[in-house]
This record gives C-alpha cells, structure tokens and sequence, in this order.
C-alpha cells in the first residue's frame, strides 16, 4: 500500500484542521468588565457575527465600512487630505458591495431579539445598498434620520454640493415586533415637541479624540441619542463595527451592557483605552437621574420653596425649566441613583428569566459548527 504524499492536498487538509482551533471553542474577548457586562472582541465581524448566539442583543449600532475611499481627496482642518481611510474602505464591485452587506446584515438579524432595533450610518456610497438588503431581509425601516454636520468639510472640487449629511437607517426585526422608543425622553430632549428625523448635531469634539482617533469616528452625542432612545438601561447593545468604541463608551454611560468586534488591533487597543476610561470615570462619581428637579432656590425657601425662579436645573443646564406647558408647581424633586452595574432601578426587570441570561457577570455563549453551545470562558 502507497502511503500518500507529504504534500498530498488531503493530507495538508487534515494537517490545518488539527493546528486550528475548532469552531466549537468560543472566542476570548481581549478586554472583559463582567461587573459592567462589558466586552470587546478581536476578529472579523462577519465571522464573529455567525458564531454569537441567536436572539441575544437588544440594540445593535453597525457603522460599516462606507467603501469610498477611492483615492480623492478632501479638506480637513483646512489641509487637503487623501480620503483613503485602509484596505477595509476599498471599494470593489456593487455586486461585492450589496452581497456584502447581505451576509452581516443577515447575521445581525439572527441576532436580535424579537422585539431589537438594528441602527446603521452610511452615506451615498453604501447607504441604497444597505436599505436594499434590510428590506429583503424582511427588517421593517421605522425611519431614516438625517444627520446634519452642521459645519461639515469643503467641496474642494466646487462641481456639486457639499456632502452636510449621513443617512443613518433605524429598523426593527420584522414587522410585527413591538420596539423600544422611549417617545417622552426624545419630546423632552426637544423641549416639549416632537423630535424630528433632522439632527443638527456636530462632529466628535476634540476631547473624544485625546486617547487617539478613528478615521470614521462617529459623536458621543448621536450614539447618545441613539441609545437612549430605543433601548433601556439594563439591555445588551452590539457593535460589529466598533472602530474607537464610542458605542461602547455610551452605553456604559448609561447603564447599558456592550459587546464589541474589531478586527484592527490599532482601534481595539483604542476602543479598550476609551472604555476603561469611561467606567472609571463612572467608578468615581455614578451618574444621576435628574427628571426636572427644582433645587433650592434664590433668597432661601429649600426645595420646595415659594420662590418662582429656580438657581438650576440639571437636566437642561439652564435657570429656567423647558417650554413644556408645564407649571413650575409640578418641578417636584424626583432624583434616583443607577446601580453601580447599571441594573438599578427600572431595569430589575432583566434580573432574571431568559432576558438575564447575557446580563451583567454572565458569559456570551457563542454557537459551534453543529449548533451546540459553548460558554465563553473569562
């Protein structure tokens, strides 16, 4: 009997399979809070995305990559500069573009409870394709927002407008599925009208970039919105895009639980920097609840003082409460404290059942190539 060849394409075949880990073994994160339910994950997303446990997040929040760095330029801060931002960025075929975003946005839809919200940023590039695929997927688009820069960059070609705006999609699971929209916090934000799909809100300040910078970098204030929004504190937020992880920041900001994909180790050690920062920031001084206190007042009466015009109101950074149409004799104090794990308060309802089974302490469980599980191990 002829023994194969070392060389024989089986016998390699057999070879790489016994060096590779196996799909059953789950990833291991490369940074870990699991008293704040907080992960970050190094790989290719869509592999990442195939391996999570279905029907696992809340929310997921996925900047992709827009595919427009083709080789133009552009002015930023008053220098021209390549818009090229990595071999990630490169624009290949529409039809590679569009299957693309079929293969994550599928994922993404497995991954979703039955009641998530999946968000998605893009400009003219990529965004037609990705509305596209999220209807064929069977997602149902609850609204396309209008990201306004406000101060956004110069057309230096002077041959058509200049691009002020993203398109940032908002769509639940299908149709039926009964989503999260915290409608009162968005009216109140706006004070007392209803928030439109128009944002003016600028690009990341410079402190959000003191720890480093990501060349799509989105800002605090729109991933703000964004979570509070359409998802409650306790919940499990995604991001398979993470970049410098201002997601991740967010989310732990208000209670939220986070899971992040990476594949760049520059972004992930970036994203890790910022994370650490934010919860021992949140460490030190836990964040406060305010609903429209009126604190103590001018000239003495404490809290509940005769007096008609307050020092401060928190909430809104100003002297004077909000044009609602309501009455300053309905300001009552009302402050509460969120559990240092972001579990406190409104959200005990996630503290058990099938909805805890990600909380905060827990594993991500992960699927193997036969459908089986395997607890991720700290």
């Amino acid at each position: 009997m002829q023994l194969p060849h070392v060389f024989d394409p089986d016998v390699l075949a057999l070879a790489e399979k016994a060096l590779r880990p196996t799909e059953d073994t789950p990833p291991a994160p490369v940074f870990a809070d699991e008293a704040r339910g907080v992960r970050l994950y190094q790989g290719d997303a869509l592999d990442l995305l195939k391996r999570a446990r279905p029907e696992t997040f809340d929310l997921i929040f996925a900047d992709p990559p827009y595919f427009l760095s083709s080789g133009g330029i552009t002015c930023q801060g008053g220098k021209m500069v390549s818009v090229n931002k990595g071999m990630w960025d490169k624009p290949t075929t529409f039809a590679a573009i569009h299957e693309f975003n079929l293969d994550w946005l599928g994922a993404c839809r497995r991954l979703l409870k039955p009641n998530g919200t999946l968000w998605v940023s893009g400009t003219l590039h990529n965004i037609y394709s990705v509305g596209f695929a999220l209807q064929t997927l069977g997602y149902k688009i609850l609204n396309d927002i209008a990201w306004y820069k406000v101060n956004p960059p110069p057309n230096l070609a002077c041959r058509y407008f200049t691009h002020g705006v993203e398109t940032i999609l908002w769509a639940r699971k299908d149709a039926k599925a009964r989503h999260v929209f915290h409608y009162a916090d968005m009216k109140r934000d706006n004070g007392g009208k209803q928030m439109q799909s128009l944002w003016h809100i600028k690009p990341p300040a410079p402190r959000e970039k003191r720890l480093g910078k990501h060349p799509t970098q989105k800002p605090e204030a729109l991933l703000d919105r964004i979570i509070r929004a359409s998802s409650s504190p306790g919940d499990l937020v995604l991001d398979p895009f993470c970049g410098s992880g201002t997601t991740g920041v967010v989310a732990a900001r208000h209670g939220r639980r986070f899971v992040g994909f990476e594949l760049e180790n520059e972004y992930v050690e970036l994203a890790t920097r910022r994370i650490t920062e934010e919860l021992l920031m949140n460490e030190k001084q836990p964040s406060m609840v305010f609903d429209y206190q009126r604190v103590p007042t001018a000239g003495g009466g404490g809290v509940n003082g005769p007096q008609k015009r307050p020092l401060f109101y928190p909430k809104f950074g100003r002297t004077r409460p909000p044009r609602t149409g309501r009455t300053l004799s309905s300001y009552r104090p009302k402050m509460r404290r969120q559990d240092q794990q972001g579990l406190g308060g409104p959200c005990r309802r996630a503290a058990s059942g099938p909805a805890a089974q990600l909380r905060a302490g827990a594993q991500l469980w992960f699927v193997g190539a036969q459908g089986s599980t395997a607890q991720a191990r700290p």
